[in-house]
């Protein structure tokens, strides 16, 4: 993909305080260059995807909310990567590159109090995702998944939409498995029930019956 645009974003431009060490110094993403307190990502020409897409964002931190609580405590977070930073504010538009990549890997964070943004951000990556941008969005879902299966759960069931269980499944149904090996599906869906049931901490009956309801869906 040709980079026709080096745009610098910074704090003065999105209204936000970045901090040392969110990113790596030159790290290098296919056409996508991330450095400390700069990015510079591929032209977007549609400033307003986020509101063609329905993400119902004002872009005031205090205004907006995730997961109960203000996009403020996050994005204040000396530990919340700038990257997340860029898609919040809409400067980041997902798309077919390692960018993305670096985006969505974030969903599996140890950090309880972040990863709920970033869980939100491959959530909107993933309701956006077709085409090229498909193929990137499956194994940061099933690794989340299955690193938080209980978590995911309750995630799924504070959906009003009743929209985002087919999206996550469809999405590690389409690329999260290694589709090169057909003939190991049913040792892949194995392996994925038991790692979500043996990080399913005291989970009851109820919740295992819906994992392996879940570890079959994303694989029909």
């Amino acid at each position: 993909m040709k980079l026709l645009l080096s745009l610098l974003i910074t704090l003065s431009v999105v209204g936000c305080h970045y901090k040392a060490g969110n990113t790596g110094t030159g790290t290098k993403l296919k056409d996508t260059i991330i450095k400390h307190d700069t990015i510079y990502i591929t032209d977007n020409k549609d400033q307003h995807w986020q509101d063609n897409a329905g993400f119902n964002l004002t872009h005031e931190p205090d205004r907006d909310s995730i997961w109960g609580k203000p996009v403020s405590y996050y994005l204040n977070d000396p530990e919340c990567v700038s990257i997340a930073f860029e898609f919040y504010y809409g400067y980041f538009r997902p798309t077919d590159n390692g960018a993305t990549d670096e985006l969505l890997k974030y969903a599996t964070t140890s950090n309880k109090k972040l990863r709920p943004f970033y869980r939100w951000c491959l959530d909107k990556t993933i309701e956006i995702s077709d085409g090229a941008l498909s193929e990137h969005v499956g194994t940061p879902a099933i690794n989340y998944v299955e690193k938080y299966p209980k978590e995911f759960l309750e995630f799924i069931d504070s959906d009003t939409s009743k929209t985002r269980y087919d999206n996550w499944t469809s999405a590690i149904a389409y690329s999260g498995f290694d589709t090169n090996n057909p003939k190991d599906q049913a040792q892949q869906t194995k392996a994925f029930l038991n790692t979500m049931k043996k990080n399913c901490v005291n989970c009851d009956a109820v919740t295992l019956q819906r994992i392996e309801k879940l570890a079959k869906d994303c694989h029909e």
